[in-house]
């Protein structure tokens, strides 16, 4: 455990090194992104990294990839760049994560840092690569699948503003005591259980090593459960993301 909250740490801090040099180069270019706040003046806008899977649960290893969601509080009717060369926000933001992810994954002399997966955002694939902090709440209460829900177990704000990183965390404690599945938790996940057993019987040799990660797999399929279908009345078992603390609670 203190390997992995080590290596959390490096993850973390590596990240916030690669948003603080993305957002510099960007905003050099096309200016800072502002947008309208609720009392009609312009504000600058605030963008957060959220962890999941083993970053978000402190088990990060030497091979570990990164699940990372980016996200940001552009709202209102006027939402672009202050600076020579405009853009929308939307744009902007758009071109800043994929600027992230290209410095955590560009391969150098050294080799490069992390691999790094975005399908947990939104949507997956086809969400947008960074997703503003209404909109990832709206999905969540309204769209999300019960899978998306144990996901968000396991998250936390990893790098960014500490206004909105605190703002994910809110949302996050919102959604998982008040839009859980509950009625449904339990056939929801022996109905992902068994289509991973189903997808696993396709693996060939693989099967065997991965049968005895699933033991572990199930351990922590059932702590998640245990969670989530008791999230609303016990709102202090969300404090910790990592798997041990869990349990404990």
């Amino acid at each position: 455990m203190k390997v992995s909250d080590r290596l959390t740490d490096i993850a973390e801090l590596i990240i916030q090194c690669c948003v603080d040099l993305a957002w510099q180069q960007m905003t050099e270019a096309y200016g800072v992104p502002f947008c309208t706040g609720e009392d009609g003046d312009l504000r600058q806008v605030r963008v957060a990294v959220a962890g999941y899977g083993k970053l978000g649960g402190l088990e990060l290893g030497y091979a570990s990839d990164l699940d990372l969601v980016f996200l940001h509080d552009s709202c209102g009717a006027l939402q672009q760049t202050q600076g020579d060369r405009p853009l929308d926000n939307g744009v902007f933001f758009l071109r800043l994560g994929q600027r992230i992810v290209h410095l955590l994954t560009m391969h150098s002399a050294a080799g490069r840092l992390y691999e790094v997966d975005m399908r947990l955002r939104p949507n997956g694939k086809g969400g947008f690569l960074m997703t503003g902090i209404d909109a990832f709440e709206r999905y969540q209460r309204q769209e999300a699948w019960t899978w998306e829900h144990q996901a968000l177990l396991r998250a936390r704000p990893v790098a960014g503003d500490a206004h909105l990183c605190a703002g994910f965390e809110a949302a996050r404690r919102r959604i998982l005591t008040a839009a859980v599945h509950r009625d449904t938790l339990r056939t929801d996940v022996a109905e992902m259980r068994a289509r991973m057993r189903r997808e696993l019987s396709k693996a060939g040799r693989r099967i065997r090593h991965q049968a005895r990660r699933g033991r572990y797999r199930g351990h922590r399929v059932s702590g998640a459960i245990l969670v989530l279908a008791a999230a609303a009345a016990q709102p202090q078992l969300l404090r910790y993301t990592d798997n041990i603390r869990q349990l404990e609670g």
